[in-house]
């Protein structure tokens, strides 16, 4: 997966479904996905599983209140990217723009720390992120997509795309969260593969059916 790039490279972020966690050769997986599209700048962003869910309970259980439980939930995102950062060769976890550029210009694979990132871009971003439950890891993801910003987004998952889907439609069923269409109308291209299936299949998710 070791692949210096220059700054002329588009940037191209993978979000890696935290339900993707279990697989115990994810990181052959990964390392065949970005191998079946053209050459990118890659920046990951890492999904919430189980350790999201946890504060979901939480949530219930204590009434934190969604501003709270917001934070807490990318807070639950830092455990994940520490997993991947073992499982991923020559993986580092970054939190602002210069730290994935040395990155990518010393041949390494930048993790984002999305809790850092969000609280030092929202304020000023263009693009909004609603503090409640309607945005999960699929949002955060299409937000930095926007707001980096990135050329394309690609939704590494353990369900297959539908054909045709739209962005609204991806919603309706449930494969992404609800503020997903808002988030994604902000990114120019975004693409879905079913890791768990095969890892060189990849799907176009739509702006409009």
């Amino acid at each position: 997966m070791s692949q210096a790039f220059s700054a002329a490279v588009p940037v191209r972020v993978w979000k890696v479904g935290g339900s993707l966690l279990t697989l115990p050769d994810l990181d052959r997986r990964l390392e065949r996905a970005m191998r079946a599209v053209e050459p990118a700048r890659p920046l990951i962003v890492v999904g919430g599983g189980e350790a999201a869910d946890l504060v979901r309970r939480w949530d219930r259980l204590h009434r934190l209140g969604q501003e709270q439980a917001h934070w807490l939930a990318l807070e639950a995102l830092g455990l994940n990217e520490r997993l991947l950062l073992e499982l991923l060769d020559e993986a580092g976890r970054v939190s602002t723009r210069p730290e994935a550029e040395r990155a990518w210009a010393d041949g390494r694979l930048p993790v984002l720390h999305a809790v850092a990132f969000v609280a030092a871009e929202e304020g000023t971003a263009p693009v909004c992120l609603p503090h409640c439950w309607d945005v999960t890891s699929d949002s955060v993801a299409a937000w930095v997509a926007a707001v980096w910003p990135a050329t394309e987004l690609v939704l590494l998952k353990s369900t297959e795309l539908p054909p045709g889907l739209s962005h609204a439609g991806a919603a309706e069923r449930k494969l992404v969260d609800p503020w997903f269409p808002q988030a994604a109308s902000h990114v120019a291209a975004i693409r879905w593969i079913n890791l768990r299936a095969d890892p060189t299949h990849v799907a176009t998710l739509s702006a409009s059916s």
